[in-house]
C-alpha cells in the first residue's frame, strides 16, 4: 500500500506509471514463445533463472489485446464465421510445453468446410504495415511458430491469423498453412530445452538488439543473480508428465514448492559458474 504522503509528491500519471506488477513465470515451455530466436533466453525462462516484473504500460498492452479478441469474434459472425473451442489447450513435450490457442472456426469464406485455427493479435501501427507487406511467417516469426505447433496437435491444416492496428483499427487477415516440417523441427527444439541439464551455447552478443530488451540479459551475459527456486537446484529432476522430483527429499514437487525451495538448495553448477 503506498503512503497519502508519497502519493501527494506524485502526479496522477506518475503514480500510475510507476505500478508494475510481479509475473511468476510459467510452469511450462508456452507454446507461445517456441518461436523465440534464443533457445538459451527459453531455457532460462522455463527453469526460473530470473524474476520478471511488468509495467503498467506493458499489463495495459497485454489486456488490450484481450479485450478486442471478443470483438474480434463478434465481427467474424457477422459474416457467417462461427467460432469455437477458445482457449483449447494443447500439450506436449513430456507434458513440459503447453499452449491455448485463442480458438478454432468454420466458415471462413474462402474455405467454407476446413476448420481453422484462430490466432489474434495487436499491433502498432509500424509492425502492422510490416505484417501486411511481408506476411506473418516473415514479420513475426514467433506467432507464426505458434500457429504451427497448435495445428500440429489439434490436427489442423489451417490458421486463420487476424492483426489489429491498434492505430486505426484496420484489420489484416491471413490464412496459413500447415508446415509439418516446421511443426517437427519446433517439436526438437522444445526437447532440446526441456529436456538440456544446462543453458544452450550464447547464440548473440550483448549488443545484439533483442538482448538490450532480454529479461534474462544479466544473468546471460553480466554475471547476475539467478533466482532461488528448485529448478535451478542440482537435486531437483525433469520427470514425464510434466513432473518434477527432488533427489534430496525423494519427493514429487508440486509448483507451488518448486518456486519456494528449501535448506537443500544447491544451485546448478552450470549457473553458479556464469
Amino acid at each position: 500500500m503506498v503512503a497519502l504522503s508519497e502519493l501527494k509528491k506524485k502526479t496522477t500519471l506518475q503514480a500510475i506509471e510507476e505500478l508494475s506488477e510481479k509475473q511468476e513465470l510459467r510452469p511450462y515451455l508456452g507454446a507461445s514463445a517456441l518461436g523465440h530466436s534464443c533457445e538459451r533466453f527459453l531455457w532460462y525462462a522455463f527453469r526460473w533463472c530470473y524474476e520478471e516484473e511488468i509495467s503498467a504500460r506493458i499489463m495495459r498492452l497485454f489486456n488490450r489485446g484481450h479485450r478486442e479478441e471478443p470483438e474480434i469474434v463478434k465481427t467474424l459472425a457477422k459474416v457467417g464465421i462461427t467460432c469455437y473451442d477458445d482457449q483449447a489447450e494443447v500439450i506436449f513435450c513430456h507434458g513440459h510445453a503447453k499452449g491455448h490457442c485463442d480458438g478454432k472456426s468454420i466458415g471462413i469464406i474462402e474455405a467454407p468446410k476446413t476448420p481453422h485455427l484462430n490466432e489474434y493479435k495487436t499491433m502498432s501501427d509500424k509492425y502492422f504495415k510490416d505484417v501486411c507487406k511481408v506476411g506473418v511467417k516473415a514479420s513475426k516469426p514467433v506467432y507464426y511458430a505458434q500457429m504451427q505447433i497448435y495445428m500440429k496437435y489439434l490436427k489442423l491444416t489451417r490458421a486463420l491469423f487476424i492483426a489489429v492496428n491498434k492505430n486505426d483499427d484496420s484489420m489484416y487477415i491471413e490464412r496459413v498453412h500447415y508446415d509439418a516440417e516446421a511443426a517437427k523441427e519446433l517439436e526438437r527444439k522444445a526437447e532440446n530445452i526441456v529436456l538440456s541439464e544446462e543453458p544452450p551455447k550464447k547464440k548473440f552478443k550483448p549488443t545484439w538488439y533483442a538482448c538490450k530488451f532480454c529479461s534474462a540479459k544479466s544473468i546471460c551475459h553480466g554475471g547476475g543473480k539467478i533466482h532461488k527456486s528448485c529448478r535451478t537446484c542440482v537435486n531437483c529432476d525433469i520427470e514425464p508428465n510434466g513432473k518434477w522430483r527432488c533427489s534430496a527429499l525423494d519427493l514429487e514437487l508440486s509448483t507451488s514448492q518448486q518456486r519456494l525451495g528449501c535448506k537443500k538448495y544447491e544451485i546448478l553448477e552450470c549457473l553458479n559458474n556464469g
